[in-house]
């Protein structure tokens, strides 16, 4: 689709999937199978019920954006920044900590 990231509560279509995804996050690692996914989404417009309905996914998985989430210079910003991360972590073979993540807002 893109190199660039959505913002948090977009809502898109993905292969493989009738469903619509609302984008909730960023770059979550699935413990179980070592994978990383750029997105983190839930079912829309359901929403969260339980932690099964978190579903992960990568961006060359998005086959069609719906709606694009709110974009503020804050975010746009943030997106920026932690793409940054995330090249640098794939560089030195290492993941992004989440705790990295949130101290890119602060």
């Amino acid at each position: 689709m893109t190199d660039e990231l959505l913002p948090v509560g977009s809502i898109v279509r993905i292969r493989f999937s009738k469903l619509k995804y609302m984008i909730v996050g960023y770059y979550v690692n699935d413990i179980e199978t070592k994978e990383r996914y750029d997105y983190v989404a839930v079912n829309y417009p359901i929403g969260l019920l339980s932690v099964d309905d978190v579903a992960g996914f990568s961006a060359d998985y998005v086959k069609k954006v719906l709606h694009r989430g709110l974009e503020t210079e804050n975010s746009k910003k943030f997106l920026t920044d932690l793409k940054r991360e995330v090249e640098k972590a794939k560089a030195n073979k290492t993941v992004v900590q989440a705790d990295n993540i949130q101290k890119l807002y602060e």
